[in-house]
């Protein structure tokens, strides 16, 4: 058991060496009872935010936020896989939670915790923008549909990718379930923005330098 316990101890150490040696990511930053009460609360005001079909200018705002990555990912992934059709519609979405989670790891590893917690609340967009998409297909007759390769109404990257993916007709919680990941996502980038500065503004030291 002590070997085993040693064993995952040297996995997680070496995980963490890889993508936050500074040790200044979520995993080693402290929460307590408030930083978990503050999480939950925010998160859900969050979610009612961008899950209200009321909220539409906020939620429409964030989604168009990363549109253009997406559309990019769609041409990249196409010329990569010689216009597979799998890749080129999935690499929107793709490309669109891998750019903000590269940026993440990157600053992570430079021991940047700032500017790696301003890249949780871009990847809470792609969440936000994604969750959108998955679901488009409940609001039929109520938006139109622009893609900036096929133009207005074209067919959704998600009515190809349900089918794919085994999701068909789970529509309504592929949505919900991007739409919470956005909003744990942008409460733990509160916290930790909060905490990261309060660090700063306590020890007056260089945020991007060793301790």
């Amino acid at each position: 058991m002590y070997n085993i316990r040693v064993n995952i101890k040297n996995i997680f150490n070496k995980t963490a060496d890889f993508f936050d040696p500074h040790r200044r990511g979520p995993l080693f930053t402290h929460y307590g009872i408030v930083g978990i009460i503050f999480i939950a609360a925010v998160s859900f005001i969050f979610y009612r935010l961008v899950s209200s079909v009321s909220s539409t200018t906020f939620g429409w705002l964030i989604t168009w936020l990363s549109i253009g990555i997406h559309e990019f990912g769609h041409k990249l992934f196409a010329a990569i896989s010689g216009r597979n059709e799998f890749w080129t519609i999935c690499g929107g979405t793709f490309l669109e939670i891998a750019v903000p989670l590269a940026a993440l790891f990157f600053f992570q590893r430079k021991g940047s915790e700032i500017q790696a917690d301003i890249c949780l609340f871009l990847l809470a967009v792609a969440y936000k923008s994604i969750g959108f998409y998955t679901g488009i297909s409940l609001y039929v007759g109520e938006i139109m549909i622009v893609n900036a390769a096929d133009g207005a109404n074209s067919v959704p990257d998600w009515d190809y990718m349900h089918r794919w993916f085994g999701t068909e007709g789970k529509e309504y919680y592929m949505q919900q379930f991007f739409y919470i990941m956005s909003a744990l996502t942008t409460a733990l980038g509160f916290w930790l923005l909060i905490a990261h500065i309060y660090r700063w503004v306590k020890s007056d030291v260089n945020m991007n330098e060793e301790p």
